[in-house]
């Protein structure tokens, strides 16, 4: 990226809900740009239309800004924007890759892309599973908010026996981590590793998943959790969240990272995922107890399973 529009970049970047408004030195501190540097670039973003000059010597957002994010939610759907991330962590993985969203007490499968190994798991756009069981269901579940957690899992205990503090504890370590892993918890011999894709609102709806035989996964996890947590960043940014990559699962990998061989120099280096955006949070599910109702789709077929 060119430098100055990168910095230019930087300083939209600078505002958020609780920085609506902000001075020459808060802008320059909060990106870490030099006061002179940072002076031309708002007088050009100001003279652009982008950014407004306050009367008490502050800047803030034009609606410049929300007129191009409407065209961008008008023209952008969560499937269109994701499609190219996926297909890229497919490439990377070699295993299959989904999109899915937490809808009342389950989670539905909105897109896929296949592995083109024929060992593989075989999941369906329409696909629902309950919220209790799989590396994507329990990351949704884990980040669906105490109130809805708690309604959730008083409308599982309904359909089988729980042990909710264990649960809970497991589900506060997949948010401690900002990923979920499992080998087998839904169908033996698969495993999965689910990631979230946070919003403008810095809320998780949305969750992306790699899934295959553990036999090929397993030996290969750390590297995959590198590219899922990079997948999900990329694509959570693009929906204009404020959050980064999860802190806790990148100081665990980073130490693992230490250990392992520097790498070759690369020719033709892969690259990171594309960054894409997405859409539309699910409703949640209703006060009582009762489960809501969603679209039924093919269940899944499994050549491995999830």
């Amino acid at each position: 990226m060119i430098r100055a529009v990168g910095r230019a970049l930087a300083i939209f970047d600078a505002f958020d809900a609780k920085h609506q408004s902000l001075s020459l030195q808060e802008i320059g501190e909060r990106i870490g740009m030099p006061k002179a540097t940072t002076f031309r670039l708002v007088n050009t973003l100001v003279r652009g239309g982008f950014l407004v000059r306050l009367e008490n010597q502050r800047y803030c957002l034009s609606l410049k800004i929300l007129r191009l994010a409407g065209l961008v939610k008008s023209t952008l759907g969560i499937r269109e924007a994701a499609r190219p991330t996926m297909a890229e962590v497919c490439r990377l993985t070699g295993e299959t890759v989904t999109l899915n969203i937490r809808s009342g007490v389950e989670r539905i499968c909105v897109d896929v892309v296949d592995t083109p190994s024929p060992l593989m798991t075989i999941v369906r756009p329409g696909e629902h599973v309950s919220l209790l069981h799989g590396a994507t269901a329990r990351l949704l579940l884990a980040y669906a908010g105490d109130t809805e957690i708690d309604a959730i899992l008083a409308y599982a205990q309904t359909k089988e026996k729980l042990d909710v503090k264990a649960l809970k504890a497991a589900l506060a370590e997949i948010r401690r981590l900002g990923y979920s892993c499992t080998t087998g918890q839904r169908i033996p011999g698969v495993t999965a590793i689910s990631v979230p894709i946070f919003d403008i609102k810095d809320e998780v709806h949305y969750s992306l998943s790699v899934t295959g035989p553990s036999v090929r996964m397993d030996p290969r996890l750390d590297e995959f959790k590198q590219i899922m947590l990079t997948a999900g960043a990329s694509i959570s940014a693009m929906m204009g969240t404020s959050k980064v990559a999860p802190v806790a699962a990148e100081d665990a990998l980073a130490a693992e990272d230490e250990e392992a061989p520097a790498p070759k120099p690369r020719k033709a280096a892969a690259k990171a995922p594309a960054k894409t955006s997405a859409k539309s949070p699910a409703t949640p599910p209703a006060k009582s107890p009762a489960k809501p109702k969603v679209d039924t789709g093919t269940k899944a077929r499994a050549a491995g399973g999830r």
